[in-house]
C-alpha cells in the first residue's frame, strides 16, 4: 500500500461502510486517491475491508490495471569536443608534479597515550609470564 494511507484513513472506511452497510467506488473515490493507486494497491485495501466485515462493491474498470504512462524519450550521451589547440598546449604546460594532500591528525592527548603505553606494558608482561608458565609446565612434566 502507499505511504500516504494511513491506519486512519482504513478505520474511517471501515466506520463509514459499517454505519452504511457496504462502500461503494464512490465512497473510495471520495476518501483515498485511488487515481494514482495500482490495482493490486486497491485490491489489498478491498481484502482488508472485507476482512473488518464491511462489503464493498467495485466497478470492473477500477481493478482493471490502469494504462501505463507513455515512457520518455532516452537520452543520448551529450558529446564532448575536443579541446581545442590553445587548451591542449595550456594542459600540457602544467609540469609540477602531483602532491599528496597532507594527512590530517589529530594529537592526542597525554593521557591517552599514558594508556596506551600501559596497555602495551601489561600485554608484553602478560606474554612473558604465559611463556615462562609454558617452560616451568615443559620441565615439571619433562616432556
Amino acid at each position: 500500500m502507499q505511504q500516504a494511507l494511513d491506519s486512519n484513513t482504513l478505520d474511517r472506511l471501515i466506520a463509514l461502510g459499517r454505519q452504511q452497510g457496504q462502500l461503494t467506488t464512490l465512497d473510495l473515490e471520495t476518501n483515498l486517491p485511488i487515481h494514482s493507486m495500482s490495482a493490486e494497491d486497491i485490491a489489498l485495501i478491498v481484502v482488508h475491508l472485507e476482512e473488518a466485515g464491511v462489503p464493498v462493491e467495485l466497478e470492473d474498470s477500477l481493478m482493471a490495471p490502469s494504462p501505463k504512462p507513455a515512457a520518455a524519450p532516452t537520452r543520448s550521451a551529450e558529446i564532448i569536443p575536443f579541446p581545442d589547440r590553445a587548451t591542449a598546449d595550456r594542459m600540457k604546460k602544467r609540469t609540477a608534479p602531483l602532491q599528496k594532500a597532507a594527512a590530517i591528525q589529530a594529537a592526542e592527548p597525554a593521557f591517552v597515550q599514558r594508556e596506551k603505553r600501559t596497555a602495551h606494558w601489561a600485554v608484553a608482561i602478560g606474554g612473558l609470564l604465559v611463556l615462562a608458565l609454558m617452560v616451568g609446565a615443559l620441565i615439571l612434566f619433562g616432556v
